[in-house]
């Protein structure tokens, strides 16, 4: 049903005009000045205005003006009414502001309502055409980006063929059956260093050696890394034949230039991110995690698992590295359940100051300390009947492991200050990437609350043990960050072969939530239309993690240790901020291994406030 809005400063105009237009297809509204029409424009959309040229304040040929400027009420067809007999130079100057009929008052109501859905139809068209118009142009956008691939794609195939008959003749090599060299050519000399005849293949330097095991294994042909007299990296291509007396040759050819045009090519050449490695059958009906992305034979179990879970209201304790999706699962077993509509509440243990989390967790009585104004329920009971997240649960007070126990075996609360217990009825999903098991027997967290959490566990694999899920999760998150850094009309389409072979060989200490920081680095560089190895960060082209992790050591039953231990840095090396920030790191680490990871006493231990002591942590990434 069209909207149309009737503008007119007469009340008796506007009654008219609703009444020649009551029982037709179109739903009337009104305005009785160009002050209120242009205030309804911006609060909703009409599909055609009908707009009286004398007014008060505001005439319509100003409304008209300002409608045609504003970008959101260009497009809206304005049909004058008037009652004012004037000369053609009036009706000349309403088409020329862009209203698309001129009407004289009293209007007949049938030549009214054919003149609006002619309009109407006009307008349909148009938007039409616009449409059409707006999609041809993305689709040339699209084939011209597709050519200009192609032509840059064509040129490097010409550089590579011409690399290849351009190239120089092979190096000649002649070497007796003990490694003795016989004769060699200037180019063997330039690739392989000063071998004068009579000399030992094998004493020569490591690529003589290398070349020598090739010619003693009788390899007919083999590609061999060397550094040449200049110092340059040189990829040979090794083609061994037997002569006559024992003795054999080698002939080498320099296949550097070579290599290097194929590794463009294949930086250019884009893959789609959807497909995944491994395509993983799984059966239509199979249950999987809302917002967890994969579809490796890991993520397969661990959707079994929380499937069976997320009916109960048992208690569950996730174990996984940092960024593996930890809240990711407990979210899942939360809203894909059947207590779905009731509260969750996430908190992580060691966000909030520990003579805090207690107040936070079970709620405070009015007066029951400093600053405690008034009475607070805390979370528990703000999350009664649904569930509560524990992250890092290892970083919890004794204290609060105290009445966490109490919660967990009676369901009772009692705030801080309060002289009774409370009943709450909440499910327990706790976390951790620590081992609690070797926490319980170190004397840091209490036994008998670590086997009342561990009533089921739930172990969450690192992003290096399912690379197969790489591919599905890069796509997720470009899709996001082209919504996000609205590239929805040149939005990054994929990722290049030589950046997902690098991304695949890298470990992710980080696991997710680096592979997404590494995504979103790209499109805040302004990446391409294709993302490219030199678009990632140089420690993940390296395949050298800017932070030494100790992955979790996985048993039947829990994970590995507590604190990532960063790598021994080398005092001669590197600049002074890095040495700086090494050496702090290394003293931070140490004082939390020394107080049992209390970070209160660490920080005191180090001579800094609690809140700079967590500010640097997590600057560090501990």
């Amino acid at each position: 049903m069209a909207r149309i809005l009737v503008v007119d400063d007469t009340a008796e105009n506007r009654a008219l005009i609703e009444l020649c237009l009551r029982g037709t297809e179109f739903e009337v509204s009104a305005a009785a000045s160009g002050h209120e029409a242009l205030e309804s424009c911006r609060e909703h959309s009409y599909d055609l205005i009908l707009l009286d040229v004398v007014m008060p304040v505001i005439d319509g040929f100003e409304v008209c003006r300002r409608l045609k400027n504003d970008p959101l009420t260009a497009f809206i067809p304005v049909i004058f009414l008037t009652g004012h007999i004037g000369d053609e130079s009036e009706k000349l100057a309403a088409y020329q502001l862009g209203a698309v009929d001129y009407i004289q008052k009293p209007v007949d109501r049938d030549e009214l309502v054919a003149r609006i859905r002619v309009m109407l139809r006009l307008e349909d068209t148009r938007s039409r055409i616009d449409r059409e118009n707006v999609a041809l142009r993305r689709q040339l956008g699209k084939l011209q980006e597709s050519l200009g691939d192609a032509v840059e794609s064509l040129r490097e195939l010409q550089l590579l063929r011409e690399e290849m008959a351009g190239g120089r003749d092979p190096a000649a090599l002649v070497v007796d059956g003990q490694g003795r060299v016989v004769s060699g050519d200037g180019v063997v000399i330039e690739l392989l260093g000063e071998l004068a005849p009579g000399c030992v293949l094998a004493s020569r330097g490591p690529g003589p050696l290398r070349l020598w095991r090739l010619i003693e294994g009788d390899v007919r042909s083999a590609e061999l890394v060397v550094t040449d007299r200049g110092g340059q990296v040189r990829q040979l291509l090794v083609r061994v034949r037997a002569l006559p007396g024992g003795m054999r040759l080698a002939l080498l050819q320099d296949l550097t230039a070579v290599r290097a045009a194929e590794q463009r090519l294949r930086d250019r050449d884009p893959i789609e991110a959807a497909a995944p490695a491994i395509d993983w059958p799984r059966p239509e009906f199979t249950y999987h995690m809302t917002d967890f992305i994969g579809r490796s034979p890991a993520v397969d179990e661990l959707s079994d698992k929380v499937g069976l879970l997320r009916q109960t209201r048992s208690t569950v304790l996730i174990y996984g590295e940092s960024g593996t999706g930890k809240e990711l699962v407990a979210r899942a077993l939360h809203f894909d359940g059947q207590h779905r509509n009731a509260p969750f509440i996430p908190l992580h243990c060691g966000a909030i100051a520990p003579d805090l989390i207690e107040s936070e967790l079970f709620g405070h009585e009015k007066g029951a300390f400093t600053g405690a104004q008034h009475a607070s329920a805390g979370l528990f009971r703000a999350a009664d009947g649904g569930t509560i997240f524990l992250d890092e649960i290892a970083e919890a007070s004794a204290a609060v492991q105290v009445k966490l126990l109490r919660v967990l075996q009676r369901g009772e609360i009692r705030p801080v200050g309060a002289s009774q217990s409370r009943i709450v009825d909440v499910r327990i999903i706790a976390a951790t990437n620590r081992d609690l098991l070797q926490m319980v027997r170190d004397g840091q967290f209490r036994e008998d609350l670590y086997y009342r959490l561990e009533v089921v566990t739930v172990h969450l694999s690192p992003l290096r043990e399912r690379l197969a899920d790489l591919p599905l999760l890069v796509d997720h998150f470009i899709t996001r960050c082209n919504r996000r850094f609205e590239r929805l009309d040149r939005p990054l389409r994929g990722v290049s072969r030589g950046a997902l072979e690098c991304m695949l060989a890298y470990p992710w200490p980080g696991n997710v939530r680096e592979l997404e920081n590494v995504i979103e680095r790209a499109f805040a560089l302004g990446v391409g239309d294709v993302l490219q190895l030199k678009d990632l960060p140089l420690h993940v082209r390296m395949g050298q993690p800017t932070l030494a992790s100790r992955p979790l050591a996985q048993s039947s039953d829990v994970v590995g240790p507590h604190v990532a231990e960063p790598a021994a840095a080398d005092p001669g090396e590197g600049d002074l901020r890095s040495r700086r920030l090494s050496l702090e790191r290394e003293a931070m680490v140490q004082a939390l291994q020394k107080c049992g990871g209390d970070k209160v006493a660490a920080a005191r231990s180090l001579g800094l406030s609690r809140s700079t002591f967590y500010r640097r942590l997590k600057e560090l990434g501990l």
